[in-house]
This record gives structure tokens, sequence and C-alpha cells, in this order.
């Protein structure tokens, strides 16, 4: 019975004809890709914590103002 046998995925081993030698390889792709990931990360979180303390910022001077008004 084929009910929950799942067939795989076919594999081809294609080589272009006119591959360039110079290009990079999968392996080396990936390691770019990997670093460039890393640096993003460290970026984000710097720009993030930033906007987030501002955004903080202002609404606590918001709600100052608006408790100030409700003075007893």
């Amino acid at each position: 019975m084929n009910l929950f046998n799942q067939r795989k995925n076919k594999s081809f081993n294609y080589k272009p004809k006119f591959q360039q030698e110079n290009e990079t390889t999968p392996n080396e792709m990936s390691s770019k890709w990997d670093e460039l990931k890393q640096t993003r990360k460290h970026q984000s979180n710097k720009g993030f914590r930033l906007s987030g303390w501002i955004v903080i910022f202002i609404l606590v001077i918001i709600l100052w103002y608006v408790l100030s008004n409700y003075e007893l």
C-alpha cells in the first residue's frame, strides 16, 4: 500500500556545458553567506536597541505629561 510511502525527489548530476572555471563553489558561497548573516545580526541588534530606547523614552514623556494633568 503506497498510502504512507513518500516519494523521494529526484536528484540530477547536471554539469553545464559552458561553465566558467572561476565560479564560486557551493561551500565557498555558504561560508560567505554565514559571514554576511553574522555581520547583519550585529548591526540589526544595535539599531533595534537604539530605536527601542528612543520609543520608550518618548512614551515615558507622553505618560508623564498626561499624568501631570491629573493632579488632585
